[in-house]
């Protein structure tokens, strides 16, 4: 019984979290539109760090997460400025990297995937490539750090979410 409330007061608290940074960006997309964009970003960026957080606890990324960063996405699209190609690339990428995920499922997670698309849609198309450049660079240092922490290459398992999240927040302009 004690379990069980646990969870529903993490799950709340989650909710919460989540569909609070989706509210403040509603607010100010419509009260102060001249900040729209750095609320956006500050808020995509605290959503990340709540994903990292969950991916290096849990090797899971909420799909929480994703819907409130695909929140504020489709709000900036629909009220503020939509970016047809950032859209396109972003559809692109998913499928490519479905693609690995099916060939191979231990290389990366489904939410790992759809944060990277999601990131991808917040960006300017030109820092596509550097976001992801970035992104599987950290990836690649981390892992290596683990590996010769744990003096094997076997089972060395890189919580992609903080990787994403830094490469996010270098590249944000």
């Amino acid at each position: 019984m004690r379990e069980m409330s646990k969870k529903r007061i993490r799950r709340f608290l989650i909710v919460t979290a989540l569909l609070i940074p989706l509210i403040l960006y509603l607010v100010v997309m419509f009260v102060l539109p001249e900040t729209e964009e750095e609320a956006r970003k500050v808020l995509i960026i605290i959503i990340l760090i709540i994903s990292s957080i969950f991916d290096i606890r849990e090797q899971k990324v909420p799909l929480l997460v994703c819907t409130a960063i695909l929140g504020i996405n489709i709000m900036h699209a629909v009220f503020v400025m939509f970016n047809l190609t950032s859209w396109i690339i972003s559809i692109v990428l998913s499928a490519i990297l479905l693609t690995v995920y099916v060939i191979n499922k231990d290389l990366i997670g489904l939410g790992d995937i759809i944060l990277v698309a999601l990131c991808v849609q917040s960006l300017l198309p030109g820092d596509t490539l550097k976001f992801l450049f970035l992104t599987f660079a950290f990836s690649t240092f981390y892992g290596l750090i683990k590996c010769i922490k744990a003096k094997s290459v076997k089972n060395i398992a890189v919580p992609l979410s903080p990787c994403i999240a830094l490469a996010f927040i270098l590249l944000i302009h």
